[in-house]
Formats: C-alpha cells, structure tokens, sequence
C-alpha cells in the first residue's frame, strides 16, 4: 500500500498541476562544456574591455527601483526571460551588463533596516540621516520641525548642485511627486509624511511652522527650478480630478498649488506644460517648451497590471523618460535626471510578486529607452536601490519553473504541500492556523498564483500593505564616465560624492579634468545585449513543455520511489 504522503502528491500531480508551465532553457547546448568556456571566454574579453572613463559627465541620469533589493532583481530577470517564453535564468536585465558595480549599506543613523525618506537623502546629498526625515542630518530626528528648520542642519541635493552648476533638472516617478525618493531631491522635512498641511495638522502649532513638501516643491528652491516633474499626487497638489480617491493627503489649506506653478511660469514669461494623461503628454513640444509638469493621477500612478493604456490614461514610464530626456537634453550645459521606478516597492508590500516583476520589467524598458536617447561617453547612468525588501527564492524548483509559480516535490518540505518559489518573511499574506495537532499552512493545488492579485504566503503577520523592507545591501550598477567609482561596498552616501565627482559639480566643483570622447566596445555590447543574449543559441521561438507530460513523468518518479 502506498504512503499517504505519496497518495497526496500523487492527486495533486494529476488535480492540481493541469495548469503549470514549465519554460525551456532556449537551447540545449549548456549542457556541453564547451559552452561555459566558452562563454566564461567572452566574459573574459569583456572584461578586459572594461571602460575607465575619467571625461567630465555632462548628463547624470539615476535610475532608481524602489525596493529592487537582488532578490527582486533576479526575479525580475527570470520572469522577463519567461515573458518571452525561455527558461529566464540564463537572460539578463539591461545594467546587469553595465561595466562597474558595488554594494551600497542602506541602514539609517537610527535603524538597521532604512525607509525611502532617508535612503533618498543618502544618495541624494551624500549625508546619512534619520528614519523618515528628508533633506536633514541626523540632528533632526523623526517630526522635529524645529531642528529641520536650523540652516545648519538643513543639506543640500544634487539636483541643487546640477542647478547651481547651471545645467537642466528633473525627476520622474511612478509614485506621488512629493513622495520619499523625489522628495529627497528638493525638500527639507523632519518627517517624509508631511506631503500636504492635513499631514502636520495633528502634531500641532509647532509642526506646522514647518512647509509641506508639496509647498516646497512649488515655492523653494531648487524645487520651483526643476524643469521635468513627472509622477502622480494631484491630491497633495491641491488639484485632484476625482471626488472618490483617497482623501488621506486632501490639502485643507485652500491651496491650489498646480495654479500657482503655472502663475509663476506665466508671470516669469516662461514657456510650460501641464499634462495629465498620455495624449498630452506626448503632444508636447519639448523643443519649445521650459517647464513641464506632468500629473497622471491622484495619488500614485496606477501599477503596470491595472493602467489604462489608452490616450486618455496613464503613461508607461518609458514614455515619460523619453519626453524629459528629449526636454532636458537642450540644455547646453547638460542635465540631472532622477526616474524611480517606485510601485516595485508597493507591490512588495503588497506581498504580490506579479505585481513587483510587471513593475520592474517596466523600469527596465525606461533604462533602455534612456540608452538609446543619450551619448554613453558624456552620461553617467547609475541603476541601484534605495533598499531591498523581505521577499526570498527558496527551495529547489527545477530549471525554468515559473517564477510565480508553485513548487510541487521537495523532500526538504515536512508537510508536503506545494508552496511558491517567492515568499515573505512577513505581510498580511500570513496564512496560518492550528488544527489541534500541528501548525497548517493553506494547500495551493489549484491556486493561480501568477495572479496579480495574488497574495504570497508570509511568515509573520503585518497590517494590511505593511511587508517591511529588508536591510541587507543593494546594488549599484553604473556605466558611463567615473562609473568605475563603484567599486566595492561603499556607504549608500556614496552615490551622491560619485554623481557629483563624475560631473564636477557641488562639493567637487573645482574638477580638473575634461571631457575626453574613448569610445569602448562594451557600450556597444550593452546596448545590444537583449539581441544577443535574447536568443541563447535558437533561432526559432521554443514552445511550452506541455502540462500533461509534467504530470505523467513526475507521477511515475513518485511511484518508483515508493517502491524502492
């Protein structure tokens, strides 16, 4: 007679994996050793090609995936390969091919595991600073408004030093415009909160000396400076389209604040656009045009999975950094742009890992847009993380299992239920109980967790949309002149010194060095990597393992193991 652990894997083989896909390697050939010398052989040649670059950086552009900590980076790499119907763990995300990378400490002056508010001042300005607070040192601690406001504690941003430096501005997110990464450029708070006056009412009289960050983007410098602000937030703003949103950041103040940007551009006779969707958006002329403010939603923009990809929705972040790149690249002097790929991070809280990859392959389209639309040899271009989350890939899925997906055998696995390849450490997707016995996990036979909606198994509960971040070390990976900077773990302060350094401005205005134009090979390999390393080895697009197989071979494993 058969065990009953068998019995049970056996009915979940033939129920509940009918849907499974299982994705090919794209050829064959890694099977020979011939291949991986080879290939380790073309690493070598490239590497030995590696760029060290000491021109003076006109542009910078910083790409930033909020929460895109390594675990998601290589969950994004599979499910893109996947996307395309391979295996997905031998492909690569356009900067895993950039030329320079380090390691980059995330923890705050007072926490082990950051937040976005003062992850953004450290790569911002250069200095660490407190959990939560923007634009200050670390004399200011969490919602002291009257320490923020002491010049001495107040620190300046690179998009202060690019506009000093009398070179062109702008950011770009998928997030509100007044939200931590984007907000780490222009404002000065004691607490990230504080997007709009409803914020700060409740901590009384004297938090409300200080100035909402939307305000600050309006009114202060180097906010009214920017030239390209895209993202969403209309709400903080003041100006919101829709009644039924959430009335969270609602301003109580009066203030219209989207009116008084265009009053200040229209009484400095100063050319604007304010756009809300798609169609306008791409209506501009950015040759003619000096300031642009893009607002595509309320509150943040929607995920990749849910936008309205008409003319009259939201637009693809690739489509934003196309229209600020061309607006920006008139500036003679060059530009600063800072893109953050900010709902990677909400789908991580969300516990949903659809989400977060969909999100990321995005960001990824606006890195490679941004490649195609500069000259490599005058562009810094930096992709890394403010911070990584507590998402982990476990147990032993075979090759080209999908990333989503559930992993069905495991002798490691004590209750032998499936369970996904992605999980928590923690999250309202905790899923637990006792049934007097021992502890139960849910049984995922059937569960499509490829879902967006889907919500992954956590280990410890949280509050709804809580998942917390994760405090290991990020990535930064960098090509362009000064990009060898990177190269170790350094403090995340360090992005700002290198951005600064590479293009002689701020701190490192006085630079002796000049703009020299030595083209390398590896630019060109990768940019062209997608062509090369899309189709390993088949020209002819591979289709699906077929389900049924999968079934009928995995059972009759499992059989001939019990009998043995």
């Amino acid at each position: 007679m058969l065990p009953l652990r068998l019995v049970t894997t056996v009915l979940f083989l033939v129920i509940g994996y009918s849907g499974a896909t299982i994705y090919p390697r794209p050829s064959e050939r890694d099977n020979d050793s011939d291949y991986w010398l080879k290939l380790g052989r073309e690493e070598i040649e490239e590497a030995l090609q590696r760029p060290k670059l000491t021109n003076v950086a006109k542009n910078v552009i910083l790409f930033l995936g909020d929460g895109m900590g390594i675990t998601v980076n290589t969950a994004g790499r599979i499910y893109k390969g996947q996307k395309q119907g391979q295996s997905g763990e031998e492909g690569y995300l356009v900067w895993d091919r950039f030329p320079n990378l380090g390691l980059l400490k995330t923890y705050n002056l007072d926490k082990q595991v950051s937040d976005s508010g003062a992850t953004a001042t450290a790569f911002l300005t250069g200095v660490k600073a407190n959990y939560y607070t923007i634009g200050v040192n670390g004399h200011v601690k969490y919602e002291d408004c009257a320490a923020s406001l002491k010049e001495e504690n107040r620190v300046e941003s690179i998009i202060e030093w690019a506009q000093e430096a009398e070179k062109d501005t702008g950011f770009v997110t998928t997030t509100k415009v007044t939200h931590a990464t984007p907000a780490g450029s222009y404002a000065k708070t004691a607490s990230r909160k504080w997007e709009c006056d409803r914020k700060m009412v409740k901590y009384g009289p004297d938090a409300m000396k200080c100035k909402d960050i939307a305000r600050q983007l309006v009114e202060d410098e180097p906010g009214k400076n920017i030239k390209v602000i895209m993202g969403g937030g209309r709400q903080e703003m003041g100006a919101p389209k829709r009644d039924n949103g959430d009335p969270s950041c609602r301003r109580i103040d009066g203030m219209n604040l989207v009116k008084d940007w265009i009053d200040h551009k229209t009484e400095n006779d100063e050319s604007y656009a304010y756009v809300t969707n798609t169609q306008e958006l791409l209506a501009i002329d950015t040759s003619d045009t000096e300031y642009i403010l893009g607002l595509f939603d309320d509150t943040h923009m929607p995920y990749e999975t849910d936008r309205d990809t008409s003319s009259e929705g939201c637009p693809h972040i690739k489509e934003m950094v196309e229209v600020a790149i061309k607006r920006l690249s008139n500036s003679e002097n060059g530009f600063f742009l800072l893109v953050e790929g900010g709902k990677i991070d909400k789908g991580l809280h969300l516990n949903s890992p659809k989400r977060a990859v969909e999100e990321l392959v995005a960001f990824e389209e606006a890195v490679q847009q941004a490649l195609k639309m500069v000259n490599m040899e005058e562009t810094l271009v930096i992709v890394t993380a403010d911070h990584s989350h507590v998402m982990s890939m476990n147990g032993y899925p075979p090759r080209g299992n999908d990333i989503l997906g559930i992993v069905t055998e495991s002798d490691d696995i004590s209750d032998g239920l499936p369970y996904t390849t992605l999980t928590f450490a923690n999250g309202h997707g905790f899923n637990y109980s006792w049934n007097g016995i021992e502890v139960v996990r849910p049984n995922l036979t059937g569960v499509d967790t490829t879902h967006k909606d889907y919500v992954s198994l956590a280990g410890m509960p949280t509050y709804y949309d809580s998942e917390t971040h994760g405090g290991e070390d990020v990535a930064a990976f960098a090509i362009g002149p000064m990009a060898h900077l990177f190269h170790r773990v350094h403090e995340q302060s360090y992005v700002a010194h290198v951005m600064a350094y590479a293009s002689c401005i701020g701190p490192y205005k006085d630079c002796p060095r000049q703009i020299e134009n030595r083209p390398s090979a590896v630019y060109e390999i990768v940019k062209n990597q997608n062509k090369k390393h899309s189709k390993m080895g088949s020209s002819s697009s591979p289709a699906v393992w077929p389900s049924s197989i999968i079934v009928l071979l995995l059972t009759i494993l499992s059989l001939r193991r019990a009998r043995a």
